[in-house]
């Protein structure tokens, strides 16, 4: 359940409550804060877990808390442009399209469900918590 559950494995935005949709790219700062997973979908079904927050760090370190279980789930993430790569202790990169971020939303998806080896069309929906 902690490998799937790291599903979430991204955090998304900081900017002045402006949607931004790719422009320039977005930057680390935007990404640094605590983000609850309010949804996410795998090949259209719903996947979303229970209380799963991720914590991206401004130095590319992260943390995934599945409700409470914080063990073996580190992580280090990078962005470029739109794209949002999250590498867990596996060292298996997921690399994720930003499709949206405000200051407290995020959506992106990816061809892979993160910190797994299951493959699907998978979209995820972060609300910051702080």
């Amino acid at each position: 359940m902690v490998a799937f559950a790291m599903t979430m494995m991204v955090a998304c935005g900081e900017e002045e409550n402006k949607p931004n949709n790719g422009g320039d790219g977005y930057t680390v700062e935007m990404f640094v804060g605590t983000w609850k997973v309010e949804n996410m979908t795998v090949d259209g079904q719903n996947m979303t877990p229970e209380n799963m927050l991720f914590t991206m760090n401004e130095d590319g370190t992260g943390l995934a808390n599945d409700n409470g279980e914080i063990e073996n789930n580190d992580f280090t993430w990078s962005v470029d442009g739109d794209k949002l790569t999250i590498t867990p202790r596996s060292g298996v990169h997921f690399v994720y399209t930003v499709n949206s971020l405000t200051e407290n939303e995020c959506t992106f998806s990816g061809t892979n469900v993160p910190m797994t080896d299951i493959p699907g069309e998978v979209e995820v929906h972060l609300v910051r918590v702080k």
